[in-house]
């Protein structure tokens, strides 16, 4: 190059830096006048608004706007709300390891988790509450808040707790180290027919992966299972890594299971290694209109490699990627980044125009809607929706239950739980010695609770319906009222797993999913 070319391209060069020293000093002064701006509002209304305010307050909701105003996910959390999503992601919580609930101004532990504190120092699910660090905790309208706050604590640390119990007149005293205490994500896995696993995940915490292969393993070596039901109905998602990790579990060696792109994040794929422990057996996919996020990667990629069935409604079509920004004073945001994709190339982000059927909650169970002009095509050239959400390969639309008001107000009441605890709280030498699947209401157990219901509903809305028409409305009820307050029982003495496994029994989703796998 000669010496006329070099001055021309120093020329260009120095051309080039002043001119993106000018754009970088326009944005830099740009960010500086809104910083000004913004500071000069804030000083303007503290020194001049009429009332006094709470700046910490004004300037948070400012925030929470602010974020409102990109999309529905990208959210400003508080300290206590953090820690309260933390301890719910992260898979547990350190306490004293009791489920209880407040009857009739009493704390009562309805159950006591396995190898927790309590277990270990000989609570008992029945038994009361009644003093905590030698204060009454009974009959002073005690809140579920205010028992959490004062039996949570740092792990290592020790709570007093006074204990009344059942025929046994005095008060004695525990005093529990607390400890951490496992919150699953995990609800239940069993061999629902032979051969066939049935794993259900109700989120995708920092443990769910561990959780599932522990399981699924578990299924595979002792019942053998050529076939699992993956029920993800309900579950709105959580950590990706969790979802690729339970993806491997499925696939060969550098299949594609999902890849993300944003405007500031490059596109990033993620790959299936070689060690997954179910590659060959059959799956079906269970989802819903609750199902969002981790859930719908799953599904996406099970279906887009035809590695299984996906069976329910549509699912709910959350495909924004947040990235957690922590604040100094303990605050975060969580900012969205980047979308999912399917393997496909399927964006699982339901366009913002669905925000009435989706964010809004109005008539999200009847949204079916499919837009074949995002047509996508699996190996064997079976056709694939876009357009967010997921479409399963087989829509079953539960049949809408249409309950009288009157039942309504039964279900939401306290009563009807109240009911369930009840019978629990007299009965646990009878329930000791069953298994869930051998309990079952004998009929004048059934009388009794109908008759008690009955005498409830009228007192409560004699001054709304006739009488005659809340007997009407009880009487052609009477079987899914007791199926309801069977499932509570079975959920308040032997937990949440055993009353899933007692639903699943009449989910006729699930006998569908169980004949496809067997044909």
């Amino acid at each position: 190059m000669n010496n006329k070319n070099n001055q021309k391209y120093s020329f260009i060069v120095i051309c080039i830096g002043i001119l993106a020293l000018y754009f970088v000093d326009r944005l830099n002064n740009s960010k500086y006048q809104y910083r000004t701006k913004l500071d000069h509002i804030l000083q303007e209304v503290q020194k001049n608004y009429v009332d006094s305010i709470d700046m910490g307050s004004l300037i948070e909701s400012s925030i929470e706007q602010t974020l409102k105003n990109l999309d529905p996910h990208s959210i400003y959390m508080t300290k206590d709300q953090v820690a309260s999503s933390m301890e719910m992601m992260q898979g547990s919580f350190e306490g004293i390891g009791v489920e209880f609930s407040i009857q009739n101004d009493t704390i009562i532990v309805i159950n006591v988790i396995p190898d927790g504190p309590s277990e270990k120092i000989g609570i008992k699910a029945g038994d009361r509450i009644v003093t905590i660090e030698d204060k009454n905790v009974t009959g002073i309208g005690i809140t579920n808040q205010d028992v959490i706050k004062q039996l949570r604590g740092e792990g290592g640390t020790y709570v007093k707790v006074g204990i009344n119990r059942k025929r046994n007149p005095e008060i004695s005293i525990f005093n529990i180290k607390r400890g951490e205490i496992p919150i699953h994500s995990l609800d239940v896995a069993y061999e629902i027919a032979p051969k066939v696993g049935y794993i259900k995940l109700n989120r995708f915490a920092e443990t769910t992966h561990n959780e599932f292969k522990t399981q699924l393993k578990h299924l595979i070596d002792q019942y053998h299972i050529n076939n699992l039901i993956l029920d993800l109905r309900g579950n709105g998602g959580g950590y990706l890594d969790q979802a690729i990790k339970i993806l491997n579990e499925f696939f060969s060696n550098g299949e594609l299971l999902v890849y993300t792109e944003g405007h500031s994040r490059k596109i990033e794929k993620y790959r299936a290694n070689f060690f997954g422990l179910y590659k060959n057996g059959g799956v079906c996919v269970l989802i819903d209109e609750d199902s969002a996020s981790a859930s719908e990667i799953i599904a996406g990629a099970i279906q887009d490699h035809e590695r299984g069935i996906i069976i329910g409604r549509k699912s709910f079509g959350k495909g924004l990627v947040q990235e957690q920004i922590p604040l100094s004073d303990g605050s975060l945001i969580r900012l969205t980044v980047s979308r999912y994709y399917t393997p496909l190339g399927r964006c699982i982000q339901k366009p913002y125009s669905y925000d009435k059927d989706i964010y809004g909650n109005s008539d999200s169970k009847k949204n079916l809607h499919i837009d074949t002009l995002q047509q996508f095509f699996t190996k064997s050239g079976k056709t694939v929706y876009g357009g967010g959400g997921i479409t399963p390969d087989e829509i079953i639309d539960e049949d809408e239950e249409v309950f009288p008001a009157s039942l309504l107000y039964l279900y939401t009441s306290n009563f009807f739980n109240d009911l369930a605890f009840e019978y629990v709280d007299t009965q646990r030498s009878k329930l000791d010695n069953l298994h869930f699947n051998n309990f079952s209401l004998s009929k004048s157990e059934k009388e009794i609770i109908l008759k008690k219901i009955q005498k409830w509903i009228l007192k409560e809305l004699a001054d709304i319906y006739l009488e005659e028409k809340l007997k009407e409305d009880l009487r052609k009820e009477e079987i899914k009222i007791l199926n309801r307050i069977t499932a509570l029982i079975i959920r308040q003495y032997w937990g949440w797993g055993e009353m899933q496994m007692f639903l699943n029994e009449n989910d006729k989703i699930i006998l569908r999913s169980l004949s496809l796998l067997k044909t």
